[in-house]
């Protein structure tokens, strides 16, 4: 986020976006850089893979040009699919910030899931209150650069695909199924984030539909005692209804 462009009274808050903004966007990239050992030249399932693709060429000659050519070609995938990953957690932090995190169902909750409720994560990582602008940016600007670098990959992988004879859709789907495979440590820990992310959202609007109501002092230590059971298992079957409909 470019500091011209915020007002002067924000000036000093720019620099801690600034630095945060560098920091995440650097262990994302760290991680879309990195050369998983399931991708490397000496790793054995790898190279059986590999050796399966390269039998289902249709040229005679297969060397290990061709071996290093298709572990590019794998890399760029592999990238891809953080990238995407990555991009889809982001988006649910701007779905949740703008309100539009829960989709319409036939059971509707009691309270509205279409307040704007920024994530703990945003709010931790500026470190400033009651900035829905700052968070807007922020985000945006998170996805704007993996829109970028996805664009990148996914060039990179056409180009190699092109220039590599004998590619076909089906040695990359036993790619793309290789790495799924590998993947699924890492898949399976964002996912987790953006459940967490749907159940604090129900949990903020819960809160935010039971202090609209003017509540007292009384009625707000109340609050804080009360068991939630019976609203929480309403907010658990509605994220099981998101999960069966995936």
């Amino acid at each position: 986020m470019d500091v011209s462009i915020l007002p002067k009274n924000q000036g000093l808050l720019s620099t801690t976006i600034t630095n945060e903004k560098n920091s995440i966007m650097e262990e994302i990239r760290v991680e879309i850089e990195k050369i998983p050992t399931y991708l490397t030249k000496r790793n054995t399932s790898f190279k059986e893979m590999i050796h399966q693709a390269l039998s289902m060429l249709t040229i005679v000659t297969k060397n290990n040009h061709q071996m290093e050519e298709l572990r590019k070609i794998a890399i760029s995938i592999y990238q891809i699919m953080v990238i995407q990953t990555y991009h889809l957690l982001w988006t649910v932090y701007l779905k949740s910030g703008t309100g539009q995190l829960i989709m319409p169902s036939k059971t509707e909750p009691s309270y509205s899931t279409t307040v704007p409720i920024w994530p703990k994560e945003i709010k931790t990582l500026l470190k400033v209150t009651n900035e829905n602008e700052m968070y807007l940016n922020f985000v945006h600007n998170q996805l704007h650069q993996l829109e970028q670098r996805l664009k990148q990959s996914q060039t990179e992988l056409n180009l190699r695909a092109h220039h590599f004879q004998g590619y076909t859709l089906t040695i990359q789907k036993m790619i793309n199924t290789y790495i799924e495979q590998h993947l699924q440590p890492f898949l399976l820990t964002i996912d987790h984030q953006i459940e967490l992310i749907h159940y604090d959202y129900h949990i903020e609007a819960l809160k935010f539909e039971y202090f609209r109501h003017k509540t007292n002092e009384y009625q707000v230590c109340f609050f804080d005692k009360i068991n939630f059971s019976f609203h929480l298992s309403n907010i658990l079957g509605t994220i099981n209804e998101r999960n069966l409909s995936k």
